[in-house]
This record gives structure tokens, sequence and C-alpha cells, in this order.
């Protein structure tokens, strides 16, 4: 559920149900494997859907909960280890049934196999509010769909064209030839202090292009000295979506939070 109407709306930003109704959709049976990190790129976690199957691949739990509940990272509060372990995960989907019910079948999943136990608190957080300012000036991604091209896990707990983002001396590249709003504002929150919010309002898949000044880096790679020892001047990620006609916002704004009560780190069987 998503409702924005000022500051105390941030509350909800697309949590779904704590608990698990009893005719909640379910995965036929599924395969959960332990799995190392991609050594390519540790950070990339890999998910694929279609009418009979959908896969994950290098997952965490703690990705897991994010998918199943529609919830960004910051919203999930747990233990450390559920950041570590890495999964692959393959599930047969119900005769039937629509992929847009994957999250609720992951909650029951998580449930099941990892006796996954929450409870919801609301919580006062610094965040980043991202909006249009005088009307946005963003550009239709033009890229075509590719059921071959690599797929990550979206923000609405479906698979998502994949966004990269580059290191470079004073800066850091975004670069999503096909990215919703609410997909860069999670790409962009591992370089700021506080996470980024879409209240755009906007729907819909736009290529982007951002350089900007990171605030923190919340990424395995380290950003590198320029050779010279001169960095020329990188604005700052305030100034950096202004081309595109949107504007972020310092706020503080209670957040409903996920907060995970039980958690077993070894799956049962099938």
């Amino acid at each position: 559920m998503r409702s924005f109407a000022g500051c105390a709306c941030l509350a909800s930003l697309g949590l779904v149900f704590a608990q698990q109704p009893p005719d909640s959709p379910k995965f036929e049976v599924a395969a959960i494997k332990r799995s190392d990190p991609n050594p390519q790129n540790t950070m990339f976690i890999g998910m694929s859907a279609d009418g009979a199957m959908v896969n994950y691949t290098n997952i965490t739990l703690r990705d897991c909960i994010r998918g199943a509940y529609r919830v960004r990272d910051f919203q999930i509060s747990g233990p450390d280890w559920m950041n570590q372990a890495r999964f692959a995960i393959s599930a047969k989907l119900p005769a039937g049934a629509s992929t847009d019910r994957i999250p609720e079948m992951l909650q029951a999943l998580l449930a099941d196999r990892f006796k996954l136990q929450i409870r919801l608190e609301m919580k006062d957080q610094n965040v980043y509010v991202l909006s249009a300012a005088d009307g946005a000036r963003l550009k239709p991604a033009e890229v075509k769909p590719d059921n071959n091209a690599p797929k990550a896990l979206g923000e609405d707990g479906q698979p998502r064209a994949s966004m990269m983002f580059g290191i470079r001396p004073g800066g850091i590249l975004i670069t999503a030839p096909s990215a919703s709003l609410a997909s860069l504002a999670g790409l962009m929150s591992r370089f700021t202090a506080v996470p980024v919010v879409d209240m755009t309002g906007i729907q819909g898949q736009y290529s982007f292009s951002l350089t900007f000044a990171p605030e923190v880096n919340n990424s395995p790679l380290t950003i590198p000295p320029s050779p010279d020892g001169v960095v020329d001047a990188t604005p700052s990620l305030f100034d950096a979506v202004k081309p595109y006609g949107l504007r972020l916002e310092a706020r503080k704004a209670p957040i409903e939070m996920i907060v995970v009560t039980h958690l077993e780190k070894i799956p049962t069987d099938d």
C-alpha cells in the first residue's frame, strides 16, 4: 500500500501484510541452496520470473524480506547475519498464478522454511524526499524488453532491468537505461547519508545518467584518487537531479519499519 499526503504519509512505503492470511498464495515447491556471492559482482541480486518459475540468485535473507514485503532496505531491522549468507532459490508457481503475487508467495516461503516472524513499528527517520519540481523532464526508456538480459530484484518484489554505477575520482556515475524513479531512489540511497524516498508520483520507466559527489559510499568499491591529484568539481546529488526537473528535500518523518523477531539461518526441507 502506498499513501502520501504530506510528511506523515511517508510512513507507508509499499508495506503489505504483516501476517499471512489463510488464503495467501504459496509456491507449489521451492528448492533453496546456499550459494557463494558472485565473484564478478557481489552486490548483484538476480531475479527472473515467468508463468511457471521464479528464480533468485545471490540473494540474502534481508533481500528476501525486502522483496517479500515490498519495502526498502532501510525499513528492515534484524540481526546482522541475515546480510551475509546468500542463497539460490528456485520456486514453482501454482498453475494460473499471477506473477504479481510473487511477493506474497515469498512471504509464505520465509515463514515456512526460515520460520520468519516480524512485528511492525513506527520510527522517526531523516530522509531525502525526491519530488518533481516545476514539471519533470524525463526521457522515456528506449530499451526493449529482453528476456535474456540480467534482471534484478525490484522495489515491488518483481524483476526489474539492471542499473549500473561506476566509481570515479571525486564522484559516482549512475547509468540506468530503463528504471523507475522508485528504483533510482533506491540506488541513489547507497551514496547518501539518509535514504532517498520517491514522492514524485510518477510511474513508468525512464533513462537516467547521473554524476554526483557521494555523501557516503555503501558499495563494495573504493573511490580511487585522481591520478594527477586534481579532482574536478562534482555536483551534489541535489544539483545532479535538477536537469531532470526533480528536487531533493531533507525531511524527518515517521517510517513504518519491519522488525525481525525470529529467523532461522538454515531453511527446513521442503
